[in-house]
């Protein structure tokens, strides 16, 4: 026993030995320079290892970051080896960056073929897929965060299966069209990167600036996200791999809203401002009532659950005028899932058997939402990737690939409007709003009641690529690539909206009576008497949704594109110290598209919106259109003694978009 007792007593000595130490938490601030010419780096990831803590560097390569005595900061930038410094007692930490001779012989996928890492002079940034693999993630953009300097990722809700925003150097663009960068892969335009499984992606490189993007041309303006798929093994043999991820997701931080003090701060604002009758809008605040709602907190706080019945004269009155809520409801309980379940399974089989070079894969993405009363929520995605290529002689390879993705989000169709954005309700209103809760047994209309009653909406989207291609060696130094595909895009929504009724918590509110019409009178406490008490109100009965405005709606897209891209490089060394790179090629698109929608009123049967079942008006429409563009480019790179470097794009081009006095155009840039 005292073998044990002394053990736990040094074991006790340790931690709070330790708690010091943990406590001295510090802001380090600094500068990291080049090790090259000593020049500010920007972009620089400065974390601290083992944590979440992450920052960047600014333009002149300052930093600022909290960490704890005895942590290290890690300093991490391409093209520079990483290092690591421990934090001390100095809140300065200036940092120089060697540079990484291994990565300058590095190959990049540039616009139209690849470069040496060295010999990059526009704004490029290759992507480690490590980072990538190593993130439970459900599509590449959102991999993306926190990764390449420059690119802001936001995603736009919590919705599950909603792309990510991604904007390269800032939201501010173009004021009618699009801010957001070109997304390729292998050279083909896909309207959203969640279309490709990032087990699927080989490499990832975004270009930023004109000097880099220009040879894209007009449709490059925001920048480029180029994506490379797997096309197979580079040594002999084949590879069976199967991955799978299992999480459960929920706020990254505890969802805190206004109580009592809210309330609190609601009347003081109110009484400052020297407005004249009581605080609030819809709901009432006096300082009567935030006595009351103290009260309440301390009477039934801990009793009434968040889900339970609104009862009038414990939880609200109406003095004829106003209404004044004395309880504080809970709107995340009511409407934030507190975990929600996400897999993602992925097979794939890699090789190479001679010249032959093969990848095969499927995957599978499901997650749940975090709208916890809706019906469905939630989002499933189905990848498959098909990449062969084969030399059929030593100067020609063939190659041919297949991409499909089917993807299947299901969410509450807005009865209301509320399910639009049911979460801005949360913080919207009061917490004296009723949320979640019955009326003596009905259903009372709250962002809560909007989404548990919505009809199902079905948003299906399909996409096919099928690509063929050749690679020619006419010599050692030069080649030509020419690719043709054929993409398709399929998308069906399907959603409804039913009859409802339900009681009205925002306006005045009506006498309670018995089924024989009779006054309901009920003490302090809610319960009804049978002398005294006080006359008990209650919501009216709203019908929000009447039977002429219910109805089922269907809307489809279909979009065909034939893309062809042909281009030739060679390489001309002039001695070790002069190296040109010439590249010319062309780029042609041309596609169509056609949508419908259709909607009936008057569903006979509101569980199941099918045209069938709508008896009133039906409309539709529709639409159709073609669009065409074709591109030549070029591209000269030239490197004096691997130091100094010159590259020169040019594309002119040439679209249907665009009327006939400006539908041609030179895009240039030198760097």
């Amino acid at each position: 026993m005292r073998k044990i007792l002394q053990l736990v007593l040094v074991l006790c000595g340790l931690i709070f030995y330790d708690m010091p130490l943990n406590a001295q938490q510090r802001t380090v601030t600094g500068t990291v320079v080049s090790g090259v010419d000593n020049t500010p780096l920007t972009g620089v990831t400065v974390s601290v290892k083992g944590t979440n803590t992450i920052t960047q560097t600014d333009a002149n390569g300052k930093f600022s970051i909290t960490a704890n005595t005895g942590q290290s900061l890690q300093f991490t930038y391409v093209g520079f080896t990483l290092q690591e410094i421990v934090v001390g007692s100095d809140n300065l930490i200036n940092v120089t960056l060697a540079q990484d001779q291994g990565t300058l012989s590095d190959v990049v996928v540039v616009g139209y073929g690849t470069q040496r890492r060295g010999n990059l002079t526009g704004a490029v940034t290759s992507v480690d897929m490590s980072t990538l693999d190593s993130r439970p993630i459900a599509d590449a953009g959102r991999g993306l965060q926190g990764v390449v300097p420059g690119l802001s990722v936001r995603i736009p809700s919590g919705e599950v299966g909603s792309d990510p925003l991604m904007r390269i150097r800032g939201f501010v663009g173009s004021i009618e069209g699009s801010s957001a960068p070109l997304i390729l892969v292998d050279n083909v335009e896909i309207p959203s990167i969640q279309m490709v499984n990032p087990n699927d992606i080989e490499t990832i490189t975004v270009l930023k600036d004109a000097a880099a993007s220009s040879i894209y041309g007009s449709k490059a303006a925001f920048g480029v996200i180029l994506i490379t798929t797997k096309k197979g093994s580079r040594t002999e043999g084949a590879t069976l791999n199967y991955s799978n991820n299992f999480s459960f997701q929920k706020p990254a931080k505890e969802i805190e809203i206004a109580g009592i003090d809210g309330l609190q701060y609601t009347l003081d604002a109110h009484n400052n401002m020297k407005q004249s009758g009581p605080a609030g809008g819809f709901w009432r605040i006096n300082q009567e009532s935030l006595d009351k709602a103290r009260e309440w907190q301390e009477k039934y706080g801990n009793t009434v659950k968040w889900n339970d019945p609104v009862v009038y004269g414990r939880d609200w009155i109406f003095d004829g005028t106003d209404k004044y809520g004395y309880r504080i409801y809970d709107p995340v309980a009511a409407m934030v899932r507190e975990n929600a379940f996400t897999q993602n399974h992925n097979v794939s089989v890699n090789g190479r058997s001679g010249g032959t070079r093969y990848n095969a894969s499927v995957g599978y993405l499901g997650q749940q939402g975090m709208m916890k009363p809706a019906t469905h929520d939630d989002f499933t995605r189905y990848t498959a990737n098909l990449g062969v290529s084969t030399k059929v002689t030593d100067a020609v390879t063939v190659r041919g690939s297949i991409l499909y993705s089917d993807r299947t989000k299901r969410y509450a169709n807005s009865i209301t409007g509320f399910g639009a954005d049911p979460w801005l309700y949360i913080y919207r209103w009061s917490r004296l709003f009723p949320t979640g809760v019955l009326e003596n047994g009905e259903e009372i209309r709250d962002p809560y009641w909007d989404t548990k009653n919505a009809h199902t909406a079905t948003l299906g989207q399909k996409y096919n690529n099928l690509s063929i291609g050749t690679t020619i060696d006419i010599m050692k130094n030069w080649n030509v690539v020419a690719d043709y595909t054929f993409d398709r895009r399929d998308e069906l929504l399907s959603s409804g909206v039913p009859e409802r009724t339900a009681r009205e918590p925002w306006y005045t509110p009506v006498l309670r009576k018995d089924e024989s019409g009779n006054q309901i009178y009920v003490d302090e406490e809610g319960n009804p008497t049978e002398t005294g008490g006080i006359p008990a109100y209650q919501f009216p009965l709203v019908n929000y949704i009447q039977k002429t405005s219910s109805n089922v709606f269907r809307s489809t897209f279909s979009e065909q594109r034939h893309t062809v891209n042909a281009y030739s490089t060679y390489n001309l060394n002039l001695n070790s110290d002069h190296q040109f790179k010439f590249m010319l090629g062309t780029n042609m698109v041309a596609g169509k598209w056609s949508s419908h929608t259709s909607r009936r009123t008057e569903l006979i049967n509101n569980d199941n919106p099918q045209f069938p079942f709508g008896v009133g008006t039906e409309t539709s429409s529709g639409d159709a259109n073609w669009d065409g563009l074709v591109g030549y480019f070029g591209r000269i790179n030239y490197a004096f003694n691997n130091k100094y470097l010159l590259e020169g794009n040019l594309r002119y081009d040439g679209t249907s978009k665009f009327p006939e006095h400006v539908r041609w155009k030179w895009y240039p840039s030198f760097s």
